[in-house]
């Protein structure tokens, strides 16, 4: 499993935390000036474009359409807790923002979606506590559903809290609204590691699936849950055996219904996309997933994984998904010296010291010298005594045991000490399980001194770490290479689900970017969202912009249109496409740092 730390080194739940990058974008680098080259299009067309606050600042978030509406939410990494975007799209053109949602300090509104109940046309939205600020219960976390009959001026008619479980859950991720056939409108939430908080056996945990019947509106009620981990057919063990790549979690990201309200399908992340029946809301039945079914679907050794989103195709016959790779770089670590230990061992990169990726060469390499615990003073305890070095890492990579402090206060002093790197193993309670190490890129050490993290850092398992330590000690030269190995960014990947039970791949599809190395750091190549209409996705994909694809023949996805940028104001950044949704013959797409562009499709 991967976890994060305590600074007793110890974990409770050991996996149990969905652990996993908390900020990848820190990998990939400025994006390239825009050039009027890189602003192209083909078989797309602008037709508007509306510029929201703030302003390239990288905080829209999703896009949904409703009538003559569209809607703008915001991210939650720098979380400007400004409410959801209400905008008047009747002239493409020209479209105008009306109104916006409540503002709720240190929380963010990513995913949203509009429907008709009863007399109302209702906006529901998922909240989640951004985690900026330290007093419990300022962020929220839950389902926020307004009346948008007058939309220049929306009412608020629920909140529906998820933190009532008991745990402090970070909130709704994304959502989908669904209208069953005895006319139930249900609300379907990804609530990511609610269950893994809940997980306290025999009693059964609370899912990261939860359904909510919002008939009424103003009392949205629970009735029904699903996690993996409560599934029979597959379990703890399941949970945590998945879990793989620089991103390794197993959590619910997201969730789509079809389009009678009757299957649900879940972008589990490393676990893959699962199926369920959802015929009875109160009672989901597990069906099947993919790509977990079969040798030659699974996701392989060195694929990240990350089921990120997904839709239906040919009446529930095809499965559209999409991997969310924000990882294009794996870890390889390997001893060089000496022979007796020589050869390849698990590690994972730390998630505040310097990138790997950004090294010359995108390698960590040197002799390894052992200096101990190596915390600092005053950082155990006040007035706790600094752990004696046991070898000077002036020039070399420090290899230090885990415990009793934090890593960055380890990796902090090796680095004033003057060393080129950090290799952090674990305590023998915490065995061989990758730690992903958090903590503070800037920050003043416990005894005083200034230091901003600038080297390298990793961890391995205990074993790794006894054997680098035994081989130091026995006075032999000690070296080893850690190198960022390009394997590509997220694509789409297309299944046959007919038999639910069994899904098989039948293709892939990826932008020529998504594959190539040589701009890997200029931009973010990975595909995000899709949506299916007939036989066409239209995917946002970050950098690369919109796409559309035919699926006429699933087993061949074919590319018919882009736009990247072309005709978008002068002023505009690089395009940052979140989402891109159909809505009549337009195309509503949100950029993280412009706003709304307003597209149509010209075969």
């Amino acid at each position: 499993g991967i976890s994060t730390d305590d600074p007793s080194g110890t974990d409770p739940l050991l996996g149990l935390d969905g652990a996993g990058l908390p900020r990848v974008e820190r990998f990939l680098g400025s994006q390239a000036p825009a050039r009027r080259a890189e602003r192209k299009a083909r078989n797309i067309t602008l037709i508007g474009a509306l510029k929201l606050e703030p302003f390239n600042a990288g905080v829209h978030a999703d896009v949904a359409g409703y009538k003559n509406l569209a809607f703008v939410g915001k991210w939650r990494e720098l979380c400007p807790g400004t409410g959801v975007d209400i905008i008047d799209i009747s002239r493409p053109a020209t479209p105008v923002k009306i109104a916006d949602t409540l503002d709720y300090l240190d929380t963010s509104m990513e995913d949203m979606q509009a429907i008709r109940i009863g007399e109302r046309d209702v906006l529901a939205i998922g909240l989640q506590d951004c985690g900026n600020v330290p007093t419990p219960g300022v962020g929220k976390s839950g389902l926020e559903l307004y009346d948008i009959t007058d939309p220049h001026n929306p009412q608020l008619l629920s909140l529906f809290d998820v933190d009532q479980s008991g745990v402090d859950v970070t909130g709704v991720h994304e959502l989908d609204l669904t209208a069953t056939p005895s006319g139930r409108v249900l609300a379907l939430l990804a609530v990511p590691n609610l269950e893994a908080l809940t997980f306290r056996p025999p009693a059964p945990s609370i899912g990261d699936l939860l359904i909510l019947d919002i008939t009424d509106p103003t009392n949205p009620t629970l009735i029904g849950e699903w996690g993996v981990l409560d599934e029979p057919a597959l379990g703890l063990d399941f949970y945590l055996g998945v879990a793989q790549g620089g991103d390794a979690r197993t959590l619910l990201h997201s969730v789509r219904a079809n389009q009678n309200g009757t299957r649900a399908y879940l972008s589990y992340w490393d676990a893959g996309f699962i199926i369920l029946d959802i015929s009875n809301p109160s009672s989901p039945v597990f069906r099947g997933f993919a790509p977990k079914t079969a040798p030659d679907d699974s996701y392989g050794p060195d694929e990240e994984g990350n089921a990120h989103s997904v839709d239906e195709a040919r009446g529930g016959n095809i499965l559209v998904t999409a991997d969310e790779d924000f990882s294009p770089f794996h870890l390889e670590f390997s001893v060089t010296a000496p022979a007796s230990i020589a050869g390849q061992y698990p590690a994972v990169e730390g998630a505040f010291t310097k990138p790997i990726v950004t090294l010359p060469g995108r390698v960590m390499t040197g002799e390894v010298v052992h200096v101990g615990r190596g915390c600092p003073e005053n950082s155990i305890v006040p007035g706790s005594p600094a752990d004696p070095y046991l070898a000077d890492p002036n020039g070399k990579i420090a290899l230090i045991e885990r415990g009793a402090c934090r890593f960055d206060e380890k990796i902090g002093r090796a680095q004033l000490a003057g060393a080129i790197g950090a290799i952090v193993y674990n305590t023998a309670a915490g065995g061989d399980a990758l730690v992903l190490m958090s903590g503070r890129q800037a920050f003043t050490l416990a005894d005083g001194r200034p230091v901003e993290i600038n080297i390298p850092g990793i961890f391995v398992g205990r074993s790794a770490g006894v054997a680098l330590r035994d081989a130091f000690d026995a006075v032999q030269v000690v070296s080893v290479k850690a190198s960022a190995v390009f394997d590509g960014w997220g694509f789409l990947r297309f299944f046959d689900i007919k038999d639910p039970t069994n899904p098989k791949q039948l293709s892939t599809f990826a932008t020529a970017n998504t594959n190539n190395e040589d701009v890997a750091l200029e931009g973010i190549w990975s595909v995000h969202n899709p949506e299916v209409r007939g036989n066409t996705v239209y995917a946002s994909w970050y950098s690369d912009g919109v796409r559309i694809i035919d699926i006429s023949s699933p087993s061949a996805p074919r590319e018919i249109g882009f736009w990247v940028g072309e005709g978008a104001p002068s002023d505009a950044p690089p395009v940052n496409i979140w989402s891109v949704v159909p809505h009549g013959d337009l195309l509503l797409v949100s950029d993280r740092n412009f706003g709304l562009y307003i597209l149509k499709h010209t075969p």
